[in-house]
């Protein structure tokens, strides 16, 4: 929901882009139309302009309804954009002013005036379409200008709009051509690839979780084919699928089938010999290995373990802990492209874990957090994790990530989605409310800040990517002084990072 009554307010970000188009529309529409609905979608405003210091201001616009009806005709126009992506309520006609001269708060809904008079250009209110672009869905991108996606394919970052690569207008295309990308089979590859200690450590889990069934039931090629890791041909030869081959691998034959497949595991402080990665030639590379020492590596410190268990160096790390980790490495190496970019990234560090994966998000979060279909990239990798314990199949992998860290106390998850290069970025915190809780008591301001300003500021980070405490401050209503206060609280909970440089300080979310 947008306040046009102080439309002034706001500034061009991730989400937001003004366009004057008093003379018709500009081709930078359909540009910004395609980038909002192949990344996370974003507000249209038409009839405002961008002043010099970067507010908002309505413009005359010379009929309102007719630039309506002229989108509803291109948008549905294939030879101008690719796939009308909108619902009727997405396109408006609101009034909006400076500084509460306005007509209220309007929710993107069907609102408006088609009979106020429209006032002077200067005046500080004026009658402007609003048009909503959500997300598209995965099976319509990318949406893209004219006839050609690679040409017509657009992006958004903190940048503004920017033309899509080939690898990303692949990856969408991939992405909409088909469910999974691990059912494929490659019929030159047979079960030698596969790393056996992997597969048996695996069937070790599996018959633990089944003990109705037994392992002297089913050969381990019969098992395979059970899993979906391995397929029989016409002639009765078994390949190994893309699943298999990820799951169980050895990575020198995965790298021949994705040659940008990556897995790295370090942690703050260490060196990097201390870390974890698939090229390191010590062990066998693939998912189901990593997963299994990355976990264990996770497990065997603090916050995780007892004080007492810490100090002795072993012991069992409490359940919710463990099955919220244990969820959140599956769902990134299920959700991952493995044909993209950067690979699979875990970063521990004293006070969090960031867990990355390359690719996009193919359900929205909040959609994820409704209770959405699951819609794993690698359908079968996420069943083999299903079948050992990990995660219901539901599609409600964060929702019950985020159940276990606010049982246990600790501040609540973040999932940030990146683009060019392609990543979902889940991090996990590793301290708990009450040293920000009491901080922001002294100050008799924790209720204030914690409920309204800080999520407020970490969102506007999220679309402007890097800000002033100034700027901040006046996107946020609030004293400098207090928005310097609320960054402060910010940064030492290891949540954004501040650079400097010739002039004001600026922040940004942590990598």
């Amino acid at each position: 929901m947008l306040h046009f009554e102080e439309i002034d307010k706001y500034r061009e970000n991730n989400r937001i882009e003004a366009k004057r188009a008093q003379g018709g529309f500009p081709r930078s529409l359909w540009e910004t139309y395609s980038a909002f609905a192949n990344t996370i979608g974003g507000v249209i405003l038409l009839g405002v302009e961008e002043l010099p210091d970067k507010s908002f201001r309505p413009v005359k616009l010379p009929s309102p309804e007719w630039l309506v009806e002229e989108f509803w005709r291109l948008v549905n126009d294939r030879q101008i954009v690719s796939a009308n992506i909108l619902e009727e309520s997405q396109v408006q006609i609101v009034e909006a002013g400076i500084g509460g001269q306005g007509a209220g708060e309007l929710p993107l809904q069907a609102q408006g005036s088609k009979t106020s008079p429209f006032p002077a250009e200067n005046s500080g209110r004026g009658r402007i379409v609003v048009i909503e672009v959500p997300r598209a869905d995965r099976r319509e991108k990318p949406v893209y200008i004219g006839n050609d996606p690679y040409m017509g394919s657009y992006r958004r970052n903190g940048e503004g709009d920017y033309r899509c690569t080939r690898d990303e207008v692949d990856s969408m295309l991939r992405d909409a051509a088909g469910g999974s990308q691990d059912i494929q089979v490659f019929g030159d590859m047979g079960m030698e690839v596969l790393d056996g200690d992997t597969v048996e450590r695996y069937r070790q889990e599996y018959f633990v979780c089944h003990p109705e069934e037994s392992p002297a039931q089913l050969s381990v090629p019969e098992f395979l084919e059970k899993l979906g890791a391995m397929e029989t041909d016409g002639s009765g030869i078994s390949h190994v699928t893309a699943a298999g081959l990820l799951m169980f691998g050895r990575e020198p034959e995965i790298i021949k089938k994705f040659s940008r497949f990556h897995l790295e595991y370090t942690e703050e402080g260490d060196a990097a010999s201390n870390g974890i990665f698939s090229d390191s030639g010590d062990w066998s590379g693939s998912l189901f290995d990593f997963y299994l020492r990355v976990s264990a590596r996770i497990m065997s410190a603090g916050p995780f373990l007892s004080e007492g268990q810490a100090q002795e160096g072993k012991g069992q790390a409490a359940e919710g802990p463990q099955k919220g980790i244990c969820e959140a490495l599956a769902n990134a190496l299920s959700h991952a492209n493995y044909y993209d970019r950067m690979g699979v990234v875990v970063r521990r560090e004293r006070k969090q874990l960031a867990i990355a994966n390359p690719g996009d998000m193919r359900v929205a979060e909040e959609a994820v957090i409704h209770g959405a279909a699951p819609d794993a990239r690698n359908e079968r990798i996420s069943r083999m994790f299903h079948l050992i314990g990990v995660g219901d199949g539901t599609g409600k992998g964060l929702t019950e990530i985020r159940r276990i860290w606010n049982s246990n106390g600790w501040n609540r998850p973040r999932l940030l989605e990146e683009f060019n290069p392609d990543r979902v970025v889940l991090i996990l915190p590793l301290t708990g409310e009450e040293e920000a809780g009491k901080q922001l008591q002294a100050r008799g301001r924790k209720e204030h800040l914690e409920e309204t300003k800080l999520p407020r500021i970490l969102d506007y980070l999220r679309d402007n990517v890097r800000a002033g405490g100034k700027e901040i401050a006046k996107a946020m209503g609030i004293s400098e002084k207090e928005a310097l206060l609320c960054l402060a609280l910010l940064e030492k909970e290891s949540m954004i990072v501040h650079e400097e440089g010739k002039g004001e300080v600026r922040y940004r979310l942590r990598d």
